[in-house]
């Protein structure tokens, strides 16, 4: 194709014009690449019982700006090596061990593998070393149950309390059941380190006559038995009655390893990571037994659905399986445990169950261990679905408290507790007057710190109310949304008691608290005349203290646990399940500890032994830490600093 001169001369015009602007605008250099992830973890997973190094672990890596086609497994080798490489800078990497029929280990949990994961900070390419990554091999309890005669007692429920400190004072708590198989033999396995009480439960479950019972193996309930007209007495996986005895009627009573009815016979059994105990054994001993009835003094629409419970003294605190005897009310209001021995007892109405219960973890391969990982109990007719909750409770890896609601919300908030005594005779005309649950109302106030203008106020605080004494019946009632009165709350359904008021509002703290023209700061307020106008003062101007902790050689510990507590010896008992005066903290590998939220006030500070971290709370530990801990008195918005020197190993 020919170009027309006029043609070739535009070409050739744009040509050197293009050539011409190019020669005067020199390109920009590209930068050069981004070097590549430097950054490095490495360590050594080991047992966390013995401490000796671990092969074919599978190691994991999670958390940081991990690249999408990182590979985040790896296995150790065979002193228990790993090595994470060319890692991008970032505040929050996590390391988990996991190796089949373990319990989950990883960097942090130190004490068990309940505590929580310690994040890894990479900072400009930098190489963490020599981390040290427990993994936990669990324990087990075997043993057998026998009757009086030597003989195997078959299908029955095993199951282990544990003994922790809440709120100042000692608590059984859940842990997991089993059942006895066609030898009288039981075995509970993953279970953690601690102090445990080995109990076959014995609850004689009757009902009124013509209630229908479900006859699902899964109910754990096969039938009934008609005791009279008015009874039945519904038959399961708890001990059966044995025969009568010159003319009398009898009973297996809750029985505890090695012999016993009560938890002061009780021996407990403690319990290392990875140990294995045998002989375990529970006698079952035959006793007398007698029926004891009553009415429910109440309203007759609560009558619908309600359960009764007949707790033995030492077991008032707990839920399902530590009734003697439980009993379903009927339409008018009456009521009649049967096969019950004699004893003191705490007779309970309850709304709903509550009761702490522990898990330590998941185990690889296998399942949450704990409540409910293999067995519960059965609900006391009429069975249904239930509605079940958990709130950790501060402090204690792996325990909650465990919410169980058997009249799935339908029925009034009624409850009511009484004390029987039951002798040789049969116990009749007991009352147990139900009172309806109350209400707390009060209103919020702000106040601001001035060191932090223009701070958020939060909106709709959430208000928790903390029983003092700890006692899980109570529960932890919370306030409910009140959107037509901002800045105003209210909590319904309150077991009548006292609490502790808490707060849940961000970065503002409860500063005081007044009722009546009285300070409950530092006291717990009772709700028996349902508290309506109390004042809840909020603000920012938080206390903070930050520090480092050394061994007393000044090397850097590899973890210690940072406590405080109130310098009032008062302060530390009746503290509820959430105090905010008695705080914990792990160190970072630094050495360095940080509390943030805390309250004004004159505290204890002391670095310990991290193996304390379940029983650090302990009002009479405390008296003794006290002697090495340092003294230091904090203001409202004050940050403070504090170098420790670890003690108390």
């Amino acid at each position: 194709m020919r170009m027309t001169g006029r043609r070739c001369l535009l070409a050739l015009a744009i040509f050197f014009t293009g050539g011409l602007a190019a020669a005067q605008s020199p390109q920009t250099p590209a930068p050069p690449p981004a070097p590549p992830p430097s950054g490095a973890i490495s360590g050594v997973v080991i047992d966390g019982a013995g401490g000796q190094p671990l092969s074919d672990i599978i190691v994991q890596i999670a958390g940081g700006p991990l690249p999408q086609d990182y590979r985040t497994r790896q296995v150790t080798d065979a002193r228990g090596r790993f090595a994470f490489v060319n890692l991008p800078d970032g505040p929050s990497y996590r390391i988990t061990a996991f190796k089949f029929g373990h319990l989950d280990g990883g960097y942090g949990r130190d004490t068990g593998p309940s505590d929580s994961l310690r994040n890894i900070s990479i900072v400009n390419g930098a190489w963490v070393p020599n981390l040290k990554v427990p993994i936990w091999r669990p324990s087990t309890v075997s043993g057998s149950v026998r009757d009086e005669n030597g003989d195997p007692v078959v299908g029955v429920f095993v199951r282990a309390l544990l003994r922790v400190q809440i709120a100042g004072r000692e608590e059984l708590v859940v842990g997991p059941m089993t059942v006895t198989d066609d030898r009288g033999s039981y075995r509970l396995s993953r279970l953690t380190t601690g102090r445990y009480i080995v109990q076959v439960p014995s609850v004689q479950v009757s009902v009124p006559g013509g209630t229908r019972i479900p006859e699902s193996p899964s109910s754990d309930a096969y039938g009934a038995v008609d005791v009279d007209d008015a009874t039945r007495l519904v038959i399961g996986r708890y001990p059966l009655p044995p025969p009568r005895r010159d003319g009398r009627a009898m009973t297996y009573p809750t029985a505890f390893h090695p012999v016993g009815s009560s938890v002061a016979e009780a021996i407990p059994v403690d319990i290392k990571f990875g140990e294995d105990r045998s002989g375990i054994d529970i006698a079952l001993t035959p006793v007398p037994a007698v029926r004891v009835s009553g009415v429910v003094d109440a309203p007759p629409e609560v009558f619908g659905g309600l359960t009764l419970r007949l707790l033995p003294a030492g077991l008032e605190n707990l839920g399902l399986g530590a009734e003697a005897a439980t009993a379903l009310v009927a339409a008018d209001g009456s009521f009649s445990f049967v096969n019950v021995p004699s004893g003191t007892y705490v007779l309970d109405a309850p709304r709903r169950f509550n009761e702490f219960t522990f898990s330590a973890g998941s185990l690889s391969g296998g399942s949450s261990v704990g409540f409910g990982s293999s067995r519960t109990l059965p609900n006391p007719p009429p069975s249904g679905s239930w509605s079940r909750s958990g709130t950790a409770i501060d402090d204690l890896p792996g325990v909650s408290l465990t919410s169980s609601d058997f009249r799935n919300g339908e029925a009034p908030n009624y409850s009511g507790r009484t004390t029987v005594t039951v002798g040789s005779g049969n116990v009749s005309g007991i009352s147990i007057k139900l009172s309806p649950l109350g209400t707390v109302r009060g209103r919020f106030v702000m106040e601001a710190d001035p060191a932090k203008p223009g701070a958020k106020q939060p909106t709709g605080p959430f208000v928790t109310l903390d029983p003092a004494s700890g006692q899980p019946r109570l529960g932890t009632p919370g306030s409910r949304p009140n959107a037509a009165t901002p800045g105003e709350f209210e909590v319904p359904s309150v077991v009548p008691g006292e609490y502790w008021v808490r707060v849940l509002a961000g970065d503002w703290i409860v500063k005081s608290v007044t009722w009546q023209g009285r300070d409950y700061t530092q006291t717990p307020i009772n709700t028996t005349d349902d508290p309506t106008g109390v004042v809840v003062t909020l603000t920012n101007a938080v206390a903070a203290l930050s520090g480092t902790v050394r061994m007393p050689d000044g090397s850097t510990p590899d973890t210690a646990l940072v406590v405080v507590f109130p310098a009032a010896a008062a302060l530390r008992v009746n503290t509820g399940f959430t105090p905010t005066r008695l705080r914990s903290a792990v160190t970072q590998s630094s050495g360095a500890f940080l509390f943030n939220n805390l309250p004004a006030g004159d505290y204890f500070v002391a670095a310990i032994d991290r193996a304390r971290q379940r029983s650090w709370r302990d009002p009479a530990y405390l008296a003794e830490l006290e002697r090495q801990a340092s003294r230091i008195t904090l203001s409202w918005g004050q940050a403070a600093t504090q170098s420790l020197t670890m003690v108390g190993r």
